[in-house]
């Protein structure tokens, strides 16, 4: 019988959909990993992290309370649903005041995989036996559960990746229909939903000359540059010819000399080198975008990809 915490399978980045070997396909949702675990009318949710969960989701544990009687382990998204798609700040809001944000922004598990059922351990069974069973358990079920979409075709899972970004679908974790459920082992692939966008550089992070990450900007509907993101590391090469162009702010940058931690997830905040909003360049981002005010900023850092000489700040 599983007990908390339970090591959960994860998934390691790769840059296209598998296709030699049998897999399968279920899409990556804009949520919060979660593993269940329910003893008879005790319901225990956990995050990837072993972070407890339980009391921010009355309405999850409730329904897996109603659903099973027995041992039964869950592995899944969680996630809050809007007529427009995924709302993934509602979901963060649910950790700092559960009372008035359940009633607010109800969430659903999405359920891609049971670990565990009549205290039986499930897994060092296949996925295809452990998805049978899953589809037995949840085939009827209605939210606050559901069962995660899969997909053997190649040709679906890209669909996926290319026509629900606005629905919160982040991209596609493919999985072994042979493998087992191995914890902590990243045997899974990520294949993440990744745009070209452009940003006006407004920060440095490390020496001005030869900077580390920087710190970008969009405008916003009044023409005011808000904090849209950071980059990743640099290349090593481009840290130079960027440094070259990159000049000290004067008073006038609207940003403050020290960002607060929340607008990267940083645990501190953030010091960097305000410069002048002049330099545009060219970035892959993926699908997650976080509402700061009401303005979109990048929840995981974008990769540099080059300057454009050819625009201007004020063509973004």
């Amino acid at each position: 019988m599983l007990r908390l915490p339970v090591q959960p399978m994860v998934a390691r980045p790769a840059s296209d959909l598998p296709t030699a070997g049998p897999w399968a396909f279920e899409p990556k949702f804009d949520g919060f990993r979660a593993i269940a675990i329910a003893e008879g009318r005790r319901v225990r949710l956990h995050s990837r992290q072993h972070r407890p969960l339980t009391r921010y989701f009355p309405e999850i544990v409730d329904g897996i309370a109603e659903r099973f009687g027995g041992h039964v382990v869950l592995d899944g998204e969680l996630v809050v649903c809007r007529a427009d798609g995924l709302d993934f700040m509602a979901l963060q809001h649910r950790l700092a005041d559960p009372p008035h944000a359940t009633a607010e922004a109800p969430a659903t598990f999405v359920v891609f995989d049971v670990l565990a059922a009549g205290g039986t351990d499930l897994r060092a069974h296949p996925y295809r036996i452990r998805r049978a069973l899953l589809l037995q358990l949840l085939d009827d079920a209605v939210p606050p559960l559901a069962v995660a979409p899969m997909t053997t075709d190649g040709h679906a899972a890209r669909a996926w990746l290319t026509g629900h970004l606005d629905a919160g679908i982040e991209g596609v974790v493919a999985k072994r229909l042979d493998h087992g459920y191995l914890p902590s082992r990243r045997a899974w692939r990520k294949i993440k939903i990744r745009t070209s966008a452009e940003a006006v550089v407004g920060g440095a992070l490390g020496p001005l000359n030869t900077p580390v990450a920087l710190v970008l900007g969009r405008r916003d509907h009044a023409g005011r540059l808000r904090v849209a993101g950071r980059t990743g590391p640099l290349p090593r090469d481009a840290r130079r010819a960027i440094g070259a162009l990159l000049r000290t702010a004067d008073e006038r940058h609207p940003w403050p000399y020290v960002l607060p931690p929340a607008r990267f997830g940083d645990a501190a905040p953030v010091e960097y080198t305000r410069v002048a909003p002049t330099v545009v360049v060219e970035l892959n981002v993926d699908a997650a975008v976080d509402m700061m005010r009401g303005r979109p900023v990048w929840r995981h850092p974008a990769t540099f990809r080059r300057v454009r000489h050819d625009l201007q700040a004020d063509d973004l």
